[in-house]
């Protein structure tokens, strides 16, 4: 059997040698190799399925200083697949270390959004994407108490995977990361909404053959594998309510109150024809996991998003409802027709015509509830514990966005 080439999975395979031979010799950009390196941990606690190292680099002398040669990076970010067993397991079967790796790759020119440099990435080869086609159609025919063993089976096979993944983008050290946990502030909320409007134009079904440079949202939407549609097994979600609502019911049931617990019930019984509303015509590219935690804010007011591991095609109103629910505290109730203002006025200033109001709110409604619903369903598969504290992230989520179902 062929020997594997090396690709790091921990911060102490990330060795000067190992930058030397990737970054170091990026054709004639750089010309110069590193000598040592520093790495820190970043946004510990933040991520779901990936983990972030921060890596400072020294170079040697540069051979030619009085070129016009590219800057070094004093540092770059390096990502790589989540220590924990169950985010890892999860990450694999959802597809989303090959996902992000894609877009960097292959789509970063045609997003539409500001995102980090791109530098390098590496992976083992994706051979299972064949499985998926009828690992859905099982899904979609099964009883949901079927589909529920499929899927926990379907997940522990994909976390003895353990294929290898990595990615290497840029620093944005001048940034400031707003907290999750906290919540944001209304400026924050208002910022974010316009870039989100921006991309979610870019990428409008009715602008696809309007388009000259390719047409990105034919590309991303239509031919990539790797780009599921929202509504993509809704019983997926059946299954975990049903496995999940026990648990869930005796952690927030006093505090969710017997007419929202109802409502999520409701939810249930009816999600195959709420999902696939959110994936209806017209329809775009959506982030999927427009968050906080996931926007870096630059003094000069620039905008950067991060994670792209589950990038969707579907209505914009999901992730317009999945930001404001969690990141903002339900206090803010009263400004959220203030925010979606805010949106739908950009979106429309970017071109985009057949959205309307009434529809933007109406999707904006059904993700509320099927966001609560979908936290429920995931319970048991994301490790989201916080150091230092008895709640987990996912509580926190939780509590935020029942907070917001009206």
């Amino acid at each position: 059997m062929a020997k594997k080439h090396h690709i790091p999975q921990t911060a102490g395979e990330l060795t000067p040698s190992w930058f030397s031979s990737t970054l170091g010799t990026l054709g004639s950009t750089y010309g110069r190799s590193i000598t040592a390196v520093e790495t820190e941990v970043i946004g510990e606690g933040i991520g779901f399925i990936g983990e972030l190292h921060r890596c400072t680099l020294t170079w040697d002398d540069d051979p030619d200083p009085g070129s016009n040669r590219t800057p070094v990076p004093p540092s770059v970010v390096v990502k790589l697949p989540a220590p924990s067993g169950t985010n890892r397991s999860s990450g694999e079967a959802l597809l989303a270390y090959d996902r992000e790796i894609f877009i960097y790759k292959h789509m970063r020119d045609q997003m539409g959004i500001p995102m980090p440099k791109y530098y390098w990435s590496d992976q083992d080869k994706l051979t299972t994407l064949w499985a998926f086609k009828p690992l859905m159609f099982l899904i979609d025919h099964l009883p949901i108490r079927a589909v529920n063993w499929l899927v926990l089976r379907f997940v522990k096979l994909s976390g003895k995977n353990q294929r290898r993944y990595l990615l290497m983008m840029e620093d944005i050290a001048d940034a400031r990361p707003p907290s999750q946990v906290e919540g944001g502030t209304l400026d924050d909320a208002f910022a974010a909404l316009e870039v989100l409007a921006k991309f979610h134009a870019h990428h409008w079904s009715h602008q696809a053959n309007d388009r000259d440079a390719g047409g990105s949202l034919s590309t991303l939407l239509d031919e990539s594998p790797l780009i599921f549609p929202v509504d993509q097994g809704p019983k997926t979600w059946q299954a975990g309510y049903l496995r999940n609502r026990e648990d869930f019911v005796e952690r927030f049931g006093d505090a969710l109150g017997a007419e929202k617990l109802a409502k999520l019930d409701e939810v249930q019984e009816g999600l195959v024809d709420l999902i696939k509303s959110l994936g209806a015509e017209p329809r775009t590219l959506i982030h999927a996991d427009y968050r906080l935690d996931n926007i870096l804010y630059r003094p000069n007011g620039e905008l950067v998003v991060l994670d792209f591991q589950l990038v969707a095609k579907g209505r914009a109103g999901w992730d317009v409802g999945y930001f404001i629910t969690t990141a903002l505290t339900p206090d803010l109730k009263s400004e959220e027709d203030a925010l979606l203002r805010r949106y739908h006025d950009s979106l429309v200033a970017a071109g985009v015509t057949n959205y309307s109001w009434e529809v933007l709110t109406a999707d904006i409604a059904t993700t509320k509830l099927v966001l609560a619903h979908r936290m429920v369903g995931a319970r048991d598969l994301l490790d989201s514990d916080m150091e230092g504290s008895d709640e987990s992230f996912a509580d926190i989520l939780v509590e935020r966005i029942v907070g917001w179902i009206d």
